[in-house]
C-alpha cells in the first residue's frame, strides 16, 4: 500500500489486549500478495446502483436435609421387624439419621425407624449378632416448615437458564452462553460508575470484569479471521487510517472487535455502538472497553437506551467523526436528526445492509445525502458470502437453540427468495422441511420455482405451516391477520436486520397473554389457548439467538474495512454526494485473502488469453454490472 498520508494524530498504543507471558501468538495464513492501494481499479466510472411459570424460590434448609422433599418410608434390616412395630410396617426416620450404608463394609449398618423416631442404627456383625448403636439424636430444625416452593420473590433478578450453575464454573463463560445476562444485578449499566484498568470510564457496558472472558473470545475469532489479520500486519505500518475518527453502529460480537482492533491498527479512533438490542456479547463490549474502545452497548437494551448508546457516541466533547461506520442506517439518521452540521467534517458512509442501504438510496434520490457512501451489501463479497452463506448455516443453528425442534418433515414458509431467503431454503430442504417461498420479484420467484420450492401466497398457506421465517427488508409481511391464522404452536421469527418485517407492535394487547419461556423465546396465547411461539421479539434471529460462522464475517469485515481506507484516501472529487459499490477490484482482492486458508491456487491467464477476452492478467476479471449472484 502506497497512500502517503499525514502522520497520526495521536500516539497509537497496543490495541490487541494483554498477553499472558509465554503465550503462543495464533497462527497466520501464509501472507497473500501485497495490498492494493485505495483506488486502485477505479479508472471506470463510478455505478451508483438504482434505488432498489415464574422462578421457582429456594428452600433454605440445614445441612442434610436435602431438598424438603417427601421421602419414602425406609424399612429396617430386611427380616427384622421394626421395633416398635407390626412386621411389614415402619416408620419414617428423622432427617439426622438418614445416612448412606456402605454395603462392603464389615459391619453392615441398618437403619431402625424405631420408638419415637429417633432413628437408632442397628449394627451388624459378621456371625450376625445383631446390636444397637449408641449415638446421640440430633434433630434437624428447617428453615421454614411452611415454606411455599412456588411463591414468586418480590423481586426476580433476570437469571439466563445457561447459567443455572455456580459461580465458581465462570472460567468455562462462552459467547454461546450469554444469551441473556446471568447477572444478579438488574441495575441499568447507564446508572453504573465503571472504570477500566487504564482509570477511563468512557464506555458503558454490563459489567467491565468480563474483560479477561470476551478477551478469549477476541482472540478464538482472530484463528479465522485470515484476512483481517493480513491486512493489520502489513498496513498497520504506513497507518492509511491515521488522523480519521470513525464512529460505528454494528453488532458488537468477537467479529466485530478484531474488525474495531483492526482499524485502530491502521491508526483509526473509533467509537462503537450496536445496532441491534439484543445481539451484543457483554463479555466481548467489556474487553474492548478494557482495551480503550469507547463502547456504549448491552445485550437487552430497551429502545430508549439504544438511542442513548448512539448519542453517547456522536456527542461528546472534543471529538468529532470524520467516517461512519453503519448497520442499518440507525446512526446515520441520528446524526441526520440531531446533529446535521457534523456531515460538514465526515468524508463518507459505509453501510452493509440492505435497510439501511435503501435508506441512503431513498436519501440521495431526495438531494439529502450530503456526503458519498459507499454501498458495501451488494458487494458480491458482502451479498453472496454474508447474506448467503452465512444465513445458510446460521437459521439452523438460531432455531435449534431456540426451540430444540426437528426440522424433517416440518412445513416452512420463507417470505422473500433473495440470498438471505436462498440461504435459509436451503438448509431448510437439506434438513427434509417441506419449504414454501413468497416473493414480489418475479426474477428472484423463477429461482426459487427452479430451485425446487413451490411459490405461494403467504395467505394459502398461513394455517397449516410450522415455521414462518421473513427474510425481505420490508415491513409488515406478516401481519396480525396472518398471526391470528397460524396454527398451534407455530414458530415465528425474522431473518432480516429490521424488526419491522412482523407486526409484533399489534400483538401487544390486553386480550393476548405473553409469556417468556427461553431467553429470547415467547409465547403468545389467544384466548381459546392457540400459541404461537415469536423467537427473538421478531429481531434478527441468528445474531440475537445464536452466533454466525467467523470466516464468513471475516470477508464481510474485510471489505468494510478496505471501504472505509477508500473512501478516507480518496482525492478531493473523485466520489460526489452519491453511493457507490465497492470496486470489482476491491472485491477479488478480499477473495483472494482467505483463499490462502484452502490451500487453493488460482490460474492464471496466459497473455493470449487475456487479450481474447480483453481483461488484465491481475483483473479485475468482472465488470461493475456483473451480477456474480445470479
Amino acid at each position: 500500500m502506497s497512500v502517503q498520508v499525514a502522520a497520526p494524530a495521536v500516539e497509537l498504543k497496543e490495541l490487541g489486549g494483554p498477553r499472558e507471558k509465554g503465550a503462543a501468538a495464533p497462527s497466520r495464513p501464509a501472507e497473500p500478495g501485497p495490498l492494493p492501494p485505495p483506488g486502485l481499479g477505479l479508472a471506470g466510472a463510478p455505478c451508483p446502483l438504482p434505488a432498489p411459570a415464574g422462578e421457582r424460590e429456594a428452600a433454605v434448609a440445614a445441612p442434610g436435609a436435602g431438598c424438603g422433599a417427601e421421602r419414602p418410608p425406609v424399612s429396617g434390616c430386611p427380616g427384622l421387624p421394626a421395633a416398635g412395630l407390626p412386621p411389614g410396617a415402619a416408620k419414617v426416620p428423622q432427617a439426622s439419621a438418614m445416612k448412606r450404608s456402605d454395603p462392603h463394609h464389615p459391619q453392615h449398618r441398618h437403619r431402625d425407624g424405631g420408638d419415637g423416631g429417633a432413628g437408632r442404627e442397628a449394627m451388624v456383625s459378621p456371625d450376625g449378632t445383631v446390636t444397637e448403636a449408641p449415638r446421640t439424636v440430633k434433630k434437624i430444625q428447617f428453615a421454614d416448615q411452611k415454606q411455599e416452593f412456588n411463591k414468586r420473590p418480590t423481586k426476580i433478578g433476570r437469571r439466563s437458564l445457561s447459567r443455572s450453575i455456580s459461580q465458581s464454573s465462570t472460567d468455562s463463560y462462552s459467547s454461546a452462553a450469554s444469551y441473556t445476562d446471568s447477572s444478579d444485578d438488574e441495575t441499568s449499566p447507564r446508572d453504573k460508575q465503571q472504570k477500566n484498568s487504564k482509570g477511563s470510564s468512557d464506555f458503558c457496558v454490563k459489567n467491565i470484569k468480563q474483560a479477561e472472558f470476551g478477551r478469549r473470545e477476541i482472540e478464538i475469532a482472530e484463528q479465522e479471521m485470515p484476512a483481517l489479520m493480513a491486512l493489520r500486519k502489513r498496513a498497520q505500518g504506513e497507518k492509511p487510517l491515521a488522523g480519521a475518527k470513525i464512529v460505528g453502529c454494528t453488532h458488537i460480537t468477537a467479529q466485530t472487535a478484531v474488525l474495531m482492533e483492526t482499524l485502530g491498527a491502521l491508526g483509526a479512533q473509533c467509537r462503537w455502538a450496536a445496532c441491534n438490542i439484543y445481539s451484543t456479547l457483554n463479555e466481548v463490549a467489556a474487553a474492548l472497553a478494557e482495551s480503550g474502545f469507547p463502547v456504549f452497548a448491552w445485550k437487552g437494551e430497551s429502545e430508549d437506551d439504544f438511542w442513548w448508546c448512539i448519542d453517547r457516541c456522536v456527542n461528546v466533547e472534543g471529538w468529532q467523526p470524520n467516517m461512519i461506520l453503519d448497520d442499518g442506517g440507525d446512526l446515520t439518521h441520528w446524526i441526520y436528526k440531531k446533529y446535521p452540521n457534523m456531515f460538514k467534517k465526515i468524508k463518507g458512509i459505509v453501510e452493509e445492509s440492505v435497510t439501511g442501504v435503501h435508506r441512503l438510496y431513498q436519501l440521495s434520490k431526495a438531494g439529502k445525502l450530503c456526503v458519498p457512501a459507499m454501498n458495501v451489501n451488494d458487494s458480491v463479497t458482502k451479498q453472496k458470502f454474508d447474506n448467503l452463506y452465512c444465513c445458510r448455516e446460521s437459521i439452523l443453528d438460531g432455531l435449534k437453540r431456540t426451540t430444540d425442534m426437528m426440522f424433517g418433515g416440518k412445513q416452512v414458509v420463507v417470505c422473500g427468495y433473495g440470498e438471505v431467503g436462498k440461504g435459509c431454503c436451503a438448509a431448510l430442504k437439506a434438513m427434509g422441511s417441506i419449504v414454501y417461498v413468497t416473493e414480489i420479484d418475479p426474477i428472484c420467484a423463477l429461482q426459487a420455482c427452479m430451485d425446487g420450492f413451490r411459490l405461494v401466497k403467504l395467505n394459502e398457506v398461513i394455517r397449516q405451516v410450522d415455521i414462518v421465517i421473513t427474510c425481505t427488508g420490508n415491513k409488515n409481511v406478516v401481519t396480525r391477520e396472518h398471526l391470528d391464522r397460524m396454527k398451534n404452536s407455530c414458530i415465528v421469527c425474522n431473518m432480516g436486520h429490521s424488526n419491522t418485517e412482523i407486526d409484533v407492535a399489534s400483538l401487544r394487547t390486553p386480550e393476548l397473554t405473553w409469556e417468556r419461556v427461553r431467553s429470547q423465546v415467547d409465547h403468545v396465547i389467544w384466548p381459546d389457548g392457540k400459541r404461537i411461539v415469536l423467537l427473538a421479539e421478531g429481531r434478527l434471529l441468528n445474531l440475537s439467538c445464536s452466533t454466525v460462522p467467523t470466516f464468513v464475517l471475516s470477508i464481510t469485515a474485510t471489505t468494510q474495512a478496505l471501504a472505509l481506507i477508500e473512501l478516507y484516501n480518496a482525492p478531493e472529487g473523485r466520489y460526489k454526494q452519491d453511493v457507490y459499490l465497492l470496486p470489482k477490484k476491491m472485491d477479488e482482492y478480499v477473495a483472494s485473502l482467505h483463499l490462502p486458508t484452502f490451500d487453493a491456487h488460482l490460474t492464471e491467464l496466459t497473455d493470449e488469453q487475456a487479450k481474447y477476452l480483453g481483461l488484465n492478467k491481475n483483473g479485475p476479471f468482472k465488470p461493475n454490472y456483473y451480477r456474480c449472484w445470479f
